[in-house]
C-alpha cells in the first residue's frame, strides 16, 4: 500500500499531477485546493497518499497535508460519497469549513457541492457530526457549542432574517456559554442580534 510519495513534478492539472520516483511515473489526484499549493512542474513535491484499490481500478489520491487525508477517509466512509464527489468537497471548501458547516448543520451550503443532494448532505451531517474531533475540523467551534440546541434555534432564526453564514458564526461566536445554557432562546437571538 503506497502511503507516501516523493519525486518530480512531470506535468500537473487541477484535478491531477503526474509525480516521477524511482523511474516510474505516478498519477495521482488531487483537490484544486491542492493544486494551487503545489509548485510548479520540474519541482519537487513530497505528498501523503490514499491508495484506493477495487477489482478494476487502482487510484492514488495525494494530499499535501496529512489532516486533510484524515478527513478525506472520513467523508469516503459516508455512504454515496465517491472519491470524486471527496475531491469536489475538499476544492470548494477546506477541512475546517466542511467541519463547521457540519457541526452547524448548514445542508444548504453542502449542497453547492456537485453530487451533494439533500439526501446526502443530512446523512453527511447524522454520519460525521460525531466525528468532528476526530480529526479537529471544527476549530472554531468552542467545545459545546456544536450540539447546543438553543445554538441551533438561533442559527436558524438568524438565517430566516437574511444574515449570511459568516454572519451568523461571529455573531454566535461572541456569546457568552453560560448565558445560552441560563437564557431562554428569545433573549439569545437579541443578544446575538446586537453581534451581527
Amino acid at each position: 500500500m503506497i502511503a507516501k510519495i516523493f519525486g518530480k513534478i512531470i506535468k500537473k492539472s487541477p484535478s491531477s499531477i503526474l509525480v516521477l520516483t524511482g523511474g516510474i511515473g505516478f498519477e495521482i489526484l488531487i483537490s484544486s485546493r491542492t493544486f494551487e499549493k503545489i509548485p510548479e512542474a520540474g519541482s519537487e513535491v513530497e505528498l501523503d497518499i490514499y491508495t484506493h484499490v477495487r477489482e478494476d481500478e487502482l487510484k492514488l489520491i495525494g494530499f499535501l497535508d496529512l489532516s486533510d487525508k484524515k478527513f478525506f477517509l472520513k467523508l469516503i466512509n459516508v455512504s454515496g460519497i465517491s472519491i470524486k464527489i471527496a475531491l469536489s468537497a475538499l476544492s470548494i471548501y477546506s477541512g475546517e469549513e466542511i467541519g463547521r458547516i457540519i457541526a452547524t448543520r448548514e445542508v444548504d451550503l453542502l449542497r453547492r457541492i456537485p453530487g451533494i443532494g439533500l439526501r446526502l448532505a443530512e446523512r453527511m451531517i447524522v454520519e460525521l457530526k460525531d466525528k468532528l474531533e476526530d480529526v479537529k475540523m471544527a476549530g472554531e467551534i468552542r467545545s459545546g457549542l456544536e450540539e447546543n440546541e438553543k445554538i441551533y434555534e438561533v442559527k436558524q432564526a438568524l438565517k430566516t432574517l437574511g444574515y449570511n453564514s459568516r454572519e451568523i458564526g461571529k455573531a454566535v461566536s461572541r456569546l457568552d456559554v453560560d448565558i445560552i445554557e441560563k437564557e431562554k432562546i428569545e433573549v439569545i437571538l437579541k443578544m446575538a442580534l446586537k453581534e451581527v
